[in-house]
């Protein structure tokens, strides 16, 4: 019998553990266990069956310097996003992708880490999103019209959704990220890699950037 998964915490480690406790708060966690020793704490936060660890040390660990990204999906995505700005917290809304017809929006914790908020659906209270989407998501269909002017054959997109079915979407851009890896995705997977993955870009098939700046004269 192949064991199962009963349960999953996040863990993340943060300079002050207090400060990171109140940003935490204002998304709707609350504090259901904590310790503290000599030179280390922790803290664990709830929110309807959902974790979120903090742990703090010192000297801090080691730790790559790569930023930590979480995403929470809301059923008030708007409410939340009201109380984290009557903080003075900056939110950012980044459009309505297909994972958040409701609205997806991002800030950083006190850590510089990536918090992602996003409705799965929209709600009928909430306006119809704005006809011209978000701006990163114009900045895609302009890549895919230019791929599509050359002419070049493009695959099947290479994303697979979340239960590892295969997308049936012709592919409409290639991304690259800072580590080499490449794919070719259709706009919907592409709009939800840019969001999510800090390191992604649309990668050239042609010229690239030392072209578009030769075009400049430098």
């Amino acid at each position: 019998m192949t064991p199962g998964l009963q349960r999953m915490v996040a863990v993340t480690y943060v300079r002050d553990i207090d400060l990171s406790r109140a940003f935490y708060e204002l998304l709707g966690f609350r504090e259901q266990l904590s310790g503290r020793g000599p030179v280390s704490a922790w803290l664990a936060l709830e929110q309807n069956g959902h974790s979120v660890l903090l742990a703090t040390t010192q000297p801090p660990p080691d730790l790559p310097r790569l930023p930590l990204l979480f995403y929470f999906y809301l059923d008030d995505l708007d409410t939340v996003v009201a109380t984290v700005r009557a903080a003075g917290q900056q939110a950012e809304h980044v459009g309505y992708p297909p994972h958040a017809l409701g609205g997806e929006v991002r800030l950083a914790d006190p850590d510089g880490n990536t918090i992602l908020l996003g409705q799965a659906e929209r709600a009928a209270s909430q306006p119809p999103p704005p006809e011209h989407g978000s701006p990163h998501f114009s900045l895609l269909k302009e890549a895919a019209d230019l791929v599509r002017a050359r002419g070049a054959s493009t695959p099947r997109c290479q994303v697979s959704s979340f239960n590892k079915k295969p997308c049936e979407e012709n592919a409409d851009v290639k991304l690259a990220d800072s580590a080499g890896d490449t794919v070719w995705a259709c706009l919907a997977h592409a709009d939800e890699i840019l969001v999510t993955v800090p390191a992604a870009f649309i990668t050239s098939q042609s010229e690239g950037i030392a072209g578009f700046l030769s075009r400049r004269g430098y």
